[in-house]
C-alpha cells in the first residue's frame, strides 16, 4: 500500500501553466522532499537529477574545461571519482564511461548513446507513474524527431532514441502515424501539434498536453509520491516558461529556440539574432 503524504501535498501552493512567478521553486521543492520522504520514495525523484549527472559525465570526457552543472546527484568532486573509477557510478553511466574509454568511441554517436543508456536505465528500474512519465517524455521525443525528420527529409534514425518498442516502431513504419494508431491514443494529437507552425506555440502545445496528461494519470493520486512527482514536474514546465519573460531579455528566447533546435530542424532565420 502506497504511502499518504497528507500535510506536504495539502501544503503545496497551487500552480497553473499560466503562472508568471512562482513563490516555491523546483529546487526548494526538491530540498523538501529530500529532508521529508523515505529513501526509497525519493529515489523517484533523483532519476530526473541524473540528467543533470549526464551532462557533467558527457562534457567532463570530452571538454576538460568543462564548468560542473549544480543539481544533480553527484558533486563535481564525485563525477571526478567516477570518471577514474567508473564501477563507483551508477551502472548505465558505468558502461557509458567503458565505452567512451573503447577505441571504438565516436563523440556524435556516443551523445546519444548517452541518452539511449539513460531511458533504458529509467523505464527498467521503475514503475507506476514515473516509468509511465518517462516512457511518455521519450514517445514524444521520437514522434516530434520523426514528423521533423519526414516534412523536411531527414534521416529519421540519427535522431531517435532507441530505448523502447515504440522506438523501433517509428523507424520501421513509413505510415503517416508511424503504425502506432492502435497502440498510442495521444498520436493524432501530438501530429496535429507538430503542424503548428509558430514554434513557440507549439512548444506550449506540447507542455499543455503534458500538463493534462499528469493530471489524469494522477486525478485518483490524492496524497502519494505520484501526486508529488506529478507536482515537482509540473514546477520545472511553469519555471522553463518564466525564464522567457519579455523582461529578461531576448537571450533568453534565443536560448530556447537554440534548444528546441535540438529535437527540429528550422529555417535559419531563427538562428539569427
Amino acid at each position: 500500500m502506497s504511502r499518504k503524504y497528507y500535510c506536504l501535498v495539502a501544503g503545496l501552493p497551487n500552480i497553473t501553466l499560466e503562472d508568471s512567478k512562482l513563490s516555491y521553486g523546483s529546487e526548494q521543492f526538491l530540498s523538501d522532499m529530500k529532508e521529508f520522504l523515505p529513501a526509497k520514495d525519493y529515489g523517484y525523484f533523483e532519476l530526473f537529477s541524473l540528467k543533470t549527472d549526464n551532462e557533467n559525465v558527457y562534457k567532463t570526457l570530452v571538454d576538460h574545461d568543462h564548468k560542473y552543472i549544480p543539481g544533480g546527484i553527484y558533486s563535481e568532486d564525485r563525477i571526478e571519482e567516477i570518471l577514474e573509477e567508473p564501477e563507483k557510478a551508477a551502472a548505465y553511466l558505468r558502461e557509458f564511461i567503458e565505452e567512451y574509454n573503447s577505441e571504438e568511441f565516436d563523440e556524435e554517436v556516443n551523445r546519444k548513446r548517452l541518452t539511449v543508456l539513460y531511458y533504458e536505465h529509467v523505464l527498467s528500474s521503475v514503475n507506476g507513474i514515473v516509468r509511465k512519465w518517462f516512457e511518455l517524455e521519450l514517445n514524444m521525443k521520437n514522434i516530434m524527431a520523426a514528423l521533423n525528420a519526414k516534412k523536411h527529409g531527414l534521416n529519421t534514425e540519427k535522431d531517435i532514441i532507441l530505448a523502447n518498442e515504440t522506438a523501433e516502431t517509428i523507424l520501421k513504419s513509413g505510415s503517416r502515424d508511424f503504425g502506432l494508431g492502435g497502440d498510442l491514443a495521444y498520436i493524432e494529437e501530438l501530429i496535429s501539434i507538430f503542424e503548428t507552425d509558430d514554434l513557440i506555440k507549439r512548444e506550449k502545445a506540447l507542455d499543455v498536453f503534458k500538463w493534462e496528461w499528469l493530471d489524469e494519470m494522477t486525478f485518483f493520486e490524492y496524497f502519494t509520491v505520484d501526486k508529488l512527482i506529478s507536482y515537482y514536474i509540473k514546477l520545472m514546465i511553469v519555471e522553463r516558461w518564466i525564464s522567457l519573460d519579455p523582461g529578461t531579455g531576448k537571450d533568453l528566447f534565443y536560448k530556447f529556440v537554440e534548444e528546441l533546435q535540438n529535437d527540429f530542424q528550422f529555417p535559419e532565420e531563427f538562428g539569427k539574432k
